[in-house]
């Protein structure tokens, strides 16, 4: 009786350990997760990243350069800090505020030229409403007005969405001052898609896709992807969060890792309202100007935004900068 029981119990530990029941095993489990994204080239991509297996890929959904249904991989080094860096663009980073925000970059093939671009994007989710996401945003952005994109321009201005899905947009003017007659004034409507994104149209142009994340608290992200729209946008990415007023403090006192889209990255401390760069001096930052939610600082205009968010562009100039909080 003995022997049958030991038979039976090692037969049973085998098929146990043939099943994986053993808890042995050495695989780490997935925590792969996946981002509607857009980058600085005016892609609309599919980013997923494991934090677990230090591995990310991508998918080009839509393309302005017949790049749609390319597909790209890499590995991730872990730093110090907590950043990561791509293999596929190793002077970048990848950032993130876990399930909210990833800030990364990849090297693309665009026009015959590797190009590098840098890449914003939110968790998708399910069952966005226009409700979730209307609001005022701040957003900062990188457009070309051209089909070949040999120039790049900045521009900083603000977003408006009603609850409806009906969108206004102001081109380096506050919509909060002038609803109805503000500078660079656009408007039309959101169509929703899927995984929390939507179809921006302007009369009968669709001139992009809209991905937002939204938090019980009201925390918002907006990012935009620009597509064909040479009359007004171009190609580019616009990034931007709710408008409110800045205050500097012990909430947004700390260092902030960003990416930049000419392919390097860094680092910046703020204390009150000093911005000190590693390199650098400080920097004074002007909070409210030019106007609610934004800083003058560096020569352009910056935000410290919800959930840690860093971005800036130049007043003029051909830059933009993304980052989060460490």
């Amino acid at each position: 009786m003995k022997t049958t029981n030991l038979l039976f119990i090692l037969f049973f530990s085998f098929i146990l350990s043939a099943c994986g029941g053993g808890g042995d095993d050495d695989d780490s489990e997935s925590t792969s997760t996946t981002y509607n994204s857009a980058a600085s080239e005016g892609e609309l991509l599919e980013y997923k990243i494991d934090e677990t297996k230090l591995t990310y890929s991508y998918e080009i959904k839509s393309s302005a350069y017949g790049l749609e249904g390319s597909t790209g991989s890499g590995t991730l080094t872990k730093n110090s800090d907590g950043t990561y860096t791509p293999s596929s663009a190793p002077n970048a980073k990848v950032l993130m505020l876990p399930n909210k925000l990833l800030i990364g970059a990849t090297t693309l093939h665009i026009n015959g030229v590797d190009k590098f671009t840098l890449i914003a994007g939110v968790p998708e989710v399910d069952n966005v409403q226009f409700s979730d996401i209307a609001g005022t945003y701040n957003y900062v952005g990188l457009q070309c007005l051209s089909a070949n994109c040999a120039n790049y321009t900045s521009l900083y201005g603000t977003y408006n969405i009603d609850s409806s899905g009906n969108w206004v947009e102001c081109t380096y003017s506050d919509y909060t001052a002038s609803p109805s007659n503000c500078s660079g004034r656009d408007s039309g409507t959101l169509n929703s898609l899927d995984d929390g994104r939507f179809q921006i149209v302007s009369g009968v142009t669709d001139f992009g896709t809209g991905m937002f994340y939204h938090s019980p608290t009201g925390q918002k992200v907006m990012i935009i992807n620009l597509k064909d729209y040479f009359g007004s946008y171009g190609r580019g990415m616009l990034f931007g969060s709710p408008q409110r007023p800045a205050v500097f403090g012990s909430e947004t006192d700390g260092t902030y890792h960003w990416n930049h889209s000419q392919g390097n990255s860094g680092s910046v401390v703020v204390s009150g309202a000093t911005a000190t760069f590693p390199e650098g001096s400080p920097n004074t930052m002007i909070a409210n100007t030019p106007w609610d939610g934004f800083a003058d600082v560096g020569g352009g205009y910056g935000m410290l935004a919800d959930e840690g968010i860093y971005m800036w562009v130049p007043k003029i100039g051909a830059d933009l900068v993304v980052g989060v909080k460490e």
